[in-house]
């Protein structure tokens, strides 16, 4: 039984065509080994079949294990669909189309065009969503500034305020949130200073969101310069919201869409984005306090 089945997986092993489409496929199963899927059920299976496909290259492009994969994405992830994350969602719509690619045996310009297009959707629809939200209003980033434990570092740097401050406001949230009252609050240390420096990032942010959709939707012309705002965004943004998901995401399908002199780019923030999981904060606070 188990010879068979494996007869028929090697029967559908596709070599790859070309570098560029090996490295679209073995880091897009990269990412679904680190974070893949939802529900710790899947999420083994997903390392497990990703993880042997990454080890024998032979089936890194089977027709029947990314059909499995999609299959069973696209179900786990639609039973939790209003409430996973946003790139995980991006990440089906991702598989899906190496998926078609492969069973529809299209040229490798059909991953680069939509890679292409997705990010400047996504970037789009992330812009809509802020202007909405009221994300252009002042104060938006503020309080989540002061307390929320993955901004402690940037805001004692930006403040100067001690770290056992922003600690309280962190627990004085976390108490008013367990034990809602009527008319309760809590005083966070700030200062203006750092409402207007926030404002202003707020504002430059969905600005330079606004133009990375723009280049990626609009721009025609074979440049590297989508390419360069992608990374600079990248880099700019989730070194400061820790959120390493989505910069995954969205630096593989800059990868799949990119040219072989942008590619090393990519990859090179790929791995430094990784480092956004080491506790900066925890080990400076040790470093100012053991000194």
């Amino acid at each position: 039984m188990a010879y068979s089945l494996l007869t028929v997986l090697e029967k559908n092993n596709r070599d790859f065509e070309s570098f560029s489409e090996e490295v679209i496929f073995k880091f897009s199963l990269v990412l679904l080994v680190l974070d893949g899927s939802t529900g710790w059920g899947l999420d083994i299976f997903m390392r497990i079949i990703c993880a042997l496909m990454l080890a024998f290259g032979s089936f890194s492009k089977n027709k029947i294990l990314w059909l499995l994969i999609s299959l069973l994405l696209l179900f786990f992830n639609s039973l939790q669909f209003y409430i996973i994350d946003n790139h995980k969602v991006l990440f089906v719509y991702w598989v899906l189309l190496i998926t078609f690619y492969l069973w529809t045996d299209k040229d490798l310009y059909y991953l680069k065009s939509n890679s292409k297009i997705l990010i400047g959707l996504v970037m789009l629809f992330a812009v809509t969503q802020k202007i909405i939200n009221g994300f252009g209003s002042p104060g938006f980033l503020h309080g989540r500034f002061l307390f929320d434990s993955r901004f402690m570092l940037v805001t004692h740097f930006i403040i100067d305020t001690p770290y056992e401050v922003l600690a309280n406001n962190t627990n004085s949230i976390s108490i008013l949130k367990l034990i809602p009252r009527d008319h309760s609050f809590v005083s966070l240390t700030s200062t203006p200073f750092m409402g207007r420096i926030l404002y202003a990032f707020q504002l430059f942010g969905l600005v330079f969101e606004g133009l990375v959709a723009a280049f990626f939707l609009f721009s025609k012309k074979k440049s590297n310069a989508k390419d360069i705002l992608l990374l600079i965004f990248c880099i700019g943004t989730y070194f400061i919201f820790p959120v390493i998901g989505f910069s995954s995401i969205l630096l593989i399908l800059g990868i799949a869409q990119s040219s072989k002199e942008m590619r090393k780019y990519y990859i090179i923030t790929f791995i430094l984005i990784q480092f956004i999981k080491v506790p900066w904060q925890q080990i400076i606070f040790y470093l100012n306090n053991s000194l």
